[in-house]
């Protein structure tokens, strides 16, 4: 049958609209692998992931599968599968000459919901272990973020202000994100300790961390475009320090001084210490400097009150220059900012000095004495804290055990009120010749806690509780750096 002029017209016209509509539909389709492909690599190169060395070297160690897990070998081929809450056990054996379990390996252990528990404590991600007929080096593997909830936590107080949480959040991503192969000798690229920062996994996670990680999700601070590092300590006392001054190297612009009036209710913003002049003789033995008298003892610092760069002891066997953060190190000590509030002047000889002759008129001269007086008949009166101005300027000084008294010139006649009884010259002289007198103990009046570089925390603390949002607590202790967000 023939078909119309109108039919003829509209069968091509139709053919070319089906053409036009499959066209689409298969450029369509094939369009939307490529965006979930597109989307998949983004997601899948989203989040770092750090290693992160547990402790040091272990000669045994437990893992268990909260959820159920497996184990593979480095070509990434299972060797074994565990049950739920079944543990993986190893050791060194007890006895030599037996085979150690696993010698030259890397193990990887995976738990099915991507937690697994080392020891007693929980991890997100998994754990490889390294192991030798010495020990075995563990390595957790943790994206970033999970990271980052198990260090918050454990670095400041998890009830601090939430703007202070977020503060500290991108400044432990940033230091971590910066520090990727600090430990590569290690095949780790951060530990868990102090060293860089406390990681403690699932135990430090807390309901207040988590909106703070997410907050600031992939969030950290750069300077010159680069990654920096991001030091903070729990408490400055009143002002922060030069990286260049505390750990030496090039000055870094965005780590200087700050004065911070902010950490007054932090941890040892002002602290005190008593170091026996026996435990400081045992402990410098240790670091190959030998006295038995310890006779004086000042400090070297840029300034009253500032960082102690070294601890200068005279002593019988010469004069000694020990430095600040060794002292900080053997005894223990806050910080290394800190004054000496007694110093080793031996009182009988400054009360024995000899008199001298003032001229008050030319026609009249009187005889005068140097006497010690005290400035209260009890010891443990009087102000427990002087500033007291010295030829280097002012100092703050701690109360004296045997409490606060003057040097004075009194007339011959006079007698000082609580005034001692001067000591013959002739016994001092005896005396001062053998170097008899010497210091006991050193009083040490010290302010902060670490090492002062960076964000004080207690400072951190007190603005989030003033509503500083946590890009004006990070520009008030940061210099010169800005806020970029990382690409997942």
């Amino acid at each position: 049958m023939q078909q119309s002029n109108r039919e003829k017209g509209i069968k091509p016209a139709f053919s070319r609209l089906m053409l036009m509509v499959i066209a689409f539909m298969v450029v369509s389709l094939l369009s939307i692998p490529c965006e979930a492909a597109s989307r998949r690599s983004k997601s899948s190169n989203s989040e770092p992931i750090l290693r992160v060395k547990m402790g040091g070297n272990h000669t045994a160690f437990k893992v268990t599968f909260p959820d159920g897990g497996w184990m593979q070998n480095k070509h990434g081929r299972k060797t074994r599968t565990f049950r739920k809450g079944e543990t993986l056990n190893w050791s060194l054996p007890g006895k030599r000459g037996r085979r150690v379990e696993y010698k030259g390996e890397s193990i990887y252990l995976f738990g099915n919901k991507d937690v697994v528990q080392l020891n007693k404590s929980l991890y997100r991600g998994h754990l490889q272990a390294d192991i030798t007929d010495k020990g075995a080096r563990i390595i957790n593997h943790v994206g970033i973020e999970n990271y980052l909830r198990g260090v918050v936590g454990s670095e400041i107080g998890s009830l601090s202000p939430s703007e202070s949480l977020r503060a500290q959040t991108v400044i432990a991503r940033t230091y971590a994100y910066a520090s990727r192969n600090k430990h590569g000798s290690e095949g780790a690229d951060v530990c868990d300790s102090t060293h860089c920062q406390v990681y403690k996994g699932v135990s430090a996670e807390r309901a207040t961390i988590d909106p703070a990680v997410q907050a600031t999700r992939g969030i950290i601070m750069i300077s010159d475009g680069e990654p920096i590092a991001t030091l903070y300590h729990a408490s400055c006392g009143g002002m922060t320090s030069d990286n260049d001054k505390v750990f030496g190297g090039a000055p870094r612009s965005y780590l200087r001084r700050v004065i911070c009036p902010f950490c007054r209710d932090g941890s040892n913003f002002r602290w005190t210490r008593s170091i026996s002049a026996d435990a400081l003789i045992k402990a410098l033995r240790g670091e190959k400097t030998v006295f038995s008298r310890l006779y004086d003892a000042e400090i070297e610092s840029p300034q009253p009150m500032d960082r102690v760069t070294n601890l200068i002891l005279h002593t019988n066997t010469g004069t000694h220059k020990v430095r600040g953060t060794t002292i900080r190190r053997l005894f223990n000590l806050p910080s290394t900012t800190f004054i000496l509030g007694n110093r080793g002047i031996a009182r009988e000889i400054i009360a024995a000095a000899s008199p001298v002759t003032i001229t008050e008129t030319p026609e009249s001269t009187q005889r005068h004495r140097i006497m010690i007086a005290a400035l209260a008949d009890d010891i443990a009166d009087g102000p427990a804290q002087l500033m007291i101005l010295t030829g280097s300027g002012l100092k703050r000084t701690l109360r004296p055990e045997g409490g606060w008294q003057t040097i004075g010139l009194y007339p011959a006649g006079d007698a000082a009120p609580g005034s001692e009884e001067l000591i013959p010259p002739a016994k001092v002289a005896a005396s001062s010749g053998n170097r008899a007198s010497s210091l006991e103990q050193l009083e040490i009046f010290g302010r902060g806690y670490g090492h002062q570089v960076g964000l004080c925390q207690a400072g951190a603390i007190e603005l989030g509780k003033r509503n500083w949002s946590y890009r004006q607590i990070l520009a008030f202790y940061y210099s010169n750096v800005a806020l970029r967000s990382l690409d997942y």
